[in-house]
């Protein structure tokens, strides 16, 4: 894939009339959200394991909701799609971009991967929770990650809505519970300089436990991107508290390294992922982690507050810095 000077490229040749602002509140719902995770966490998915037929058609349906979102294809790709061949077999980032304005040269990166475990009888992995008593042999991954690639499809479909002085790029990556195979081979086309911020997203269906209702910030002590989120969000969103994204919690689990940002954040980015559940999660990696345990009021509150967040981010007006 060549350098990403070329969204720049495409946001010079696109133009993009000012659309009217969106509450967010018309835009990112509950209904909205749980029509996303039932279609991605559905078993004709068969659990999008990286490679296979069905986590190509889970690509594809990613690639339509941008589209239909308004999101642009990045140049030097195959429309929405960035192919390669790894030990998975070939898989396919889906990648798409709402072009900037006034600062179209400089980049807001919003990100979550669409890949998970596949089936009992197809996936490579030594789960933890193998539950051979269940009739139901796939992990549909509902929490991990079809949470987070829906917050990616409604993030994209409000920010469509709104004039973004940067430019905004969507990426769903493929291959993350192979070793962020996906994320490994984009990261190095993005100059760190033109980045003002990575916001990735895994895991946000769930909260931590009923009476710790917030997401957190992995790694936060790498740069200034929480401060920067709970300033703005209090600004936007009084209701929300001064301090409603919260640090990591999970220091010892490292999930710094293990999620799609850490291969950006070796860039020099401030790349971080915003998580809601527990890495010890019941669910987590089980055949249990489907569409119904999730808690959809809860996730919309979450992607509301990540949209109004990263508004001075996307305005320009806030960079977060790496420390």
């Amino acid at each position: 894939m060549r350098r990403l000077y070329l969204i720049v490229h495409l946001s010079l040749f696109v133009t993009i009339c000012s659309a009217q602002s969106f509450s967010v509140d018309s835009v990112v719902t509950p209904a909205s959200l749980k029509e996303l995770v039932q279609t991605l966490a559905a078993d004709s998915f068969q659990g999008r394991l990286a490679g296979t037929k069905e986590a190509v058609k889970a690509a594809y349906f990613i690639a339509d909701e941008f589209k239909k979102a308004g999101a642009l294809p990045v140049a030097g790709n195959d429309g929405y799609f960035m192919s390669f061949y790894t030990r998975a077999g070939a898989i396919a980032n889906v990648i798409a971009a709402l072009p900037g304005h006034d600062k179209a040269k400089e980049l807001v990166i919003f990100s979550a991967h669409y890949d998970h475990l596949g089936t009992e009888s197809s996936t490579p992995y030594h789960t933890t929770q193998r539950d051979s008593k269940e009739k139901d042999e796939i992990y549909n991954g509902a929490n991990d990650n079809a949470s987070g690639t829906s917050a990616l499809i409604d993030l994209a479909r409000y920010y469509a809505k709104q004039r973004n002085e940067r430019t905004l790029i969507f990426i769903a990556f493929s291959g993350e519970e192979e070793g962020l195979l996906g994320s490994n081979k984009i990261a190095f086309s993005f100059d760190p300089k033109v980045v003002a911020a990575m916001i990735n997203m895994d895991m946000i269906g769930r909260p931590i436990s009923p009476d710790k209702k917030y997401p957190y910030i992995t790694g936060d002590d790498q740069s200034n991107l929480r401060s920067i989120l709970n300033k703005q969000l209090f600004k936007k969103a009084p209701q929300y508290g001064k301090a409603w994204f919260h640090e990591d919690r999970f220091t010892d689990d490292h999930l710094f390294a293990r999620s799609d940002n850490y291969p950006f954040a070796l860039r020099g980015i401030a790349a971080h992922t915003i998580m809601t559940s527990s890495p010890t999660d019941m669910y987590y990696h089980s055949l249990h982690d489907e569409w119904d345990k999730l808690d959809y009021d809860f996730l919309a509150k979450v992607v509301k507050a990540i949209a109004l967040a990263c508004s001075g981010l996307t305005e320009g007006t806030d960079t977060a810095e790496k420390y």
